[in-house]
């Protein structure tokens, strides 16, 4: 009879997620995100209608983070079952790109459902900032890992941003989420050489080329690409920054995450 009652609750999420809003639904609108013949400010009018329409849905049902069969949207559920992430990635004309998101928080009676809102235009987020849900940088997250030491908790986000025509990133940032289910981001946990500590870390490179940036649940570790300059001119300009082929990681102990570079992570099996 649960299993019923929440096929019940998915079934009503996926009708109101199709109904008609206006005109609009959302494949209409990720179809039309897409199109190279849609204006950025309608592209990003139609983003938000889209968060509109996804909020008032997730609101209704009572079903809790819910799969949604929409290819161009994100969807990242914590391992803790208690947080999940829709967001979605779209071209604006001059090829730098615009973002939508939603964060599901499980209550004790309910969820909490907020939008991440952008205030002008995407931004590359800086190490030591704490960040705001109503200032958010804009990124498409694909995974999400629940961390806890002693009585504080909180969430290790991977996620993804077309910065420029020339220059993406990467990131690795901290969700934290209080007790009445409101998200932000930033938390001074990754531990640099020295005595660095930042909230989140930023790897920014050169649009062409591709980087890994992946999370082992087995080791609790971080795993990356080392990036460098195409050559010594080129130091310290993202955007001609690619990886070496060797990898660095962090290491989570008694809830800080510890840098380590040039690691060895193949498998020794």
């Amino acid at each position: 009879m649960q299993n019923l009652y929440k096929l019940i609750n998915v079934l009503l999420l996926v009708i109101l997620c199709h109904s008609s809003y206006g005109q609009e639904n959302l494949h209409d609108i990720f179809a039309s995100l897409k199109s190279d013949s849609v204006a950025d400010a309608q592209k990003i009018s139609l983003s938000k209608r889209a968060e509109k329409i996804l909020s008032d849905s997730l609101k209704k049902t009572k079903s809790f983070a819910p799969t949604l069969n929409y290819p161009e949207m994100g969807r990242v559920l914590s391992d803790d079952n208690k947080v999940c992430i829709y967001s979605w990635a779209f071209q604006l004309a001059d090829k730098s790109y615009h973002y939508g998101s939603i964060v599901q928080t499980k209550l004790r009676k309910g969820s909490r459902v907020e939008t991440l809102i952008i205030k002008k235009s995407p931004f590359l987020p800086q190490p030591t900032d704490r960040i705001q849900r109503t200032n958010w940088y804009g990124a498409l997250y694909y995974k999400i890992a629940h961390v806890k030491y002693r009585r504080d908790e909180y969430y290790i986000v991977l996620g993804w941003a077309g910065l420029s025509a020339i220059s993406h990133y990467k990131l690795i940032d901290v969700l934290r989420v209080d007790g009445s289910g409101r998200p932000s981001f930033g938390k001074q946990v990754l531990k640099k050489k020295g005595r660095q500590t930042w909230s989140r870390h930023v790897f920014q490179y050169n649009s062409e080329g591709k980087i890994a940036l992946n999370y082992d649940d087995a080791a609790k570790m971080i795993v990356f690409d080392h990036l460098v300059p195409e050559s010594m001119m080129f130091t310290d300009i993202p955007s001609y920054y690619g990886p070496d082929f060797t990898y660095d990681t962090y290491n989570l102990h008694e809830g800080k995450w510890f840098y380590n570079d040039n690691v060895d992570v193949r498998n020794k099996d």
